[in-house]
């Protein structure tokens, strides 16, 4: 059985927790929150959120998939 978790549970995560704070999770925030997510799924979702807030990336990236 895979992880329970999808670029989607990714992104809703991401978005409400910069609605709610302001603030960008980053990755080890999001890997322990989605311990079982591939890193296909993480990137993914992290690129969802990008479409949405493109200029969040002030300084280092959520993820390193070379973007």
């Amino acid at each position: 059985m895979g992880s329970p978790w999808s670029r989607w549970s990714v992104f809703e995560y991401m978005k409400h927790r910069y609605l709610r704070t302001g603030q960008v999770p980053d990755e080890s925030e999001l890997l322990e929150e989605f311990p079982e997510i591939g890193r296909m799924e993480l990137d993914e979702g992290v690129a969802e959120f990008d479409s949405i807030v493109p200029d969040w990336r002030g300084g280092d990236a959520v993820c390193s998939s070379g973007k």
